[in-house]
């Protein structure tokens, strides 16, 4: 497969705009966001914020978290001096990620919200919306994300011109590349998408920035948790929430009961089983959906944890063509069904599937 593909070159986004282009700038109220959109001021683009507001519920300390990012964004939009909309998707976001996410979990499997939300809503209804609300000839659509993207032929022609399609690259920065989270969203969705830190380093380069700049999220901490579920939760009592509680067995790959668990949701694949009363951790290398049972198995380093072959599908070609059947050189620990496989050339992510 490497052979027969020409790994895309870059296309550096400061040579694909001229002051004066209308961007538009995803912005969540984080730093990464408002250092993309700070710098595309200095570029000279004509930019404006555009602030999407997705989850209603309020966390524990009772604050919507999305209220506070929502200020963060007008503060750090009036330091520069560009306006800022706030779109509401609350319906579209529950019925394209997270019933879809609710779904997999009811049935035991890994789903990843965050590959969803970015395909369905920040690049699909998301950009529909801006275009439809906020209708500018030409404009691109700018985000935070650490990757990058390079004309889908492979020729080194830039697609600026509008047509066509967009491949999707790795961000410089390994330590925050986010292209595995981009690996869902078409080509075509991409050609007039602007990733202005994608060659940008966070520690080196895009805090010291901020700082510099004075923005008022300079200092904000990174938001590690999904959205609707909050920083401060147990994940498996949110899904307790909205799933039923169907307890089942915990077995060892001897089928000897050594537990039991409160629905297939609360554990993954290469998570510690919780097991009480066991000597050492246990851990889950199998769910079994028909008849809600877990297996586990008392080693981390255990040969049942690793997988030397998965099958995923339908794919998705981020520039492109069925099922995935991927051999991996060194067996990969903890796949779970549901879970994205995605695949790259060197830097250039192909697309993804989902594991079955």
């Amino acid at each position: 497969m490497r052979a027969a593909l020409r790994c895309p070159r870059a296309a550096d986004w400061h040579g694909r705009i001229r002051a004066g282009d209308k961007v538009y700038v995803g912005m969540s109220g984080g730093v990464d966001s408002s250092v993309a959109a700070h710098l595309l001021r200095q570029r000279g683009a004509d930019v404006e914020a555009v602030f999407m507001r997705n989850w209603d519920t309020r966390d524990e300390r009772g604050e919507c978290p999305s209220e506070r990012d929502w200020r963060d964004v007008q503060r750090v939009c009036a330091q520069l001096g560009i306006r800022c909309h706030q779109i509401s998707l609350v319906k579209q976001y529950w019925n394209l990620v997270f019933a879809t996410a609710l779904d997999d979990f009811a049935r035991g499997r890994t789903p990843n919200p965050d590959v969803l939300c970015n395909s369905q809503i920040k690049f699909g209804v998301l950009l529909a919306e801006v275009a439809r609300r906020l209708p500018a000839a030409g404009a691109w659509f700018a985000t935070g994300h650490y990757a990058r993207t390079a004309p889908a032929d492979c020729d080194g022609d830039d697609d600026s011109g509008g047509g066509g399609s967009a491949a999707l690259l790795r961000g410089v920065d390994a330590r925050k590349d986010q292209s595995y989270y981009l690996s869902a969203v078409a080509g075509t969705q991409l050609r007039r998408v602007l990733f202005p830190l994608g060659a940008l380093d966070k520690a080196a380069d895009v805090r010291p920035a901020a700082r510099s700049a004075g923005l008022a999220t300079a200092a904000k901490e990174e938001s590690m948790g999904i959205c609707f579920v909050g920083e401060r939760r147990r994940f498996d009592e949110f899904l307790a929430e909205y799933l039923p509680q169907r307890d089942g067995e915990i077995l060892s790959s001897d089928m000897r009961v050594i537990g039991r668990h409160r629905g297939l949701f609360t554990r993954t694949i290469g998570q510690a089983a919780g097991v009480p009363g066991m000597a050492g951790k246990w851990y889950i290398y199998a769910k079994d959906p028909a008849t809600n049972r877990m297996y586990a198995v008392p080693s981390r380093d255990h040969p049942l944890l690793r997988s030397k072959v998965v099958s995923a599908g339908p794919a998705h070609w981020v520039s492109g063509r069925g099922g995935i059947r991927a051999e991996f050189e060194n067996a990969q620990y903890g796949v779970a069904s549901g879970q994205y496989l995605v695949l790259y050339a060197g830097d250039h992510c192909l697309g993804c599937a989902q594991i079955q």
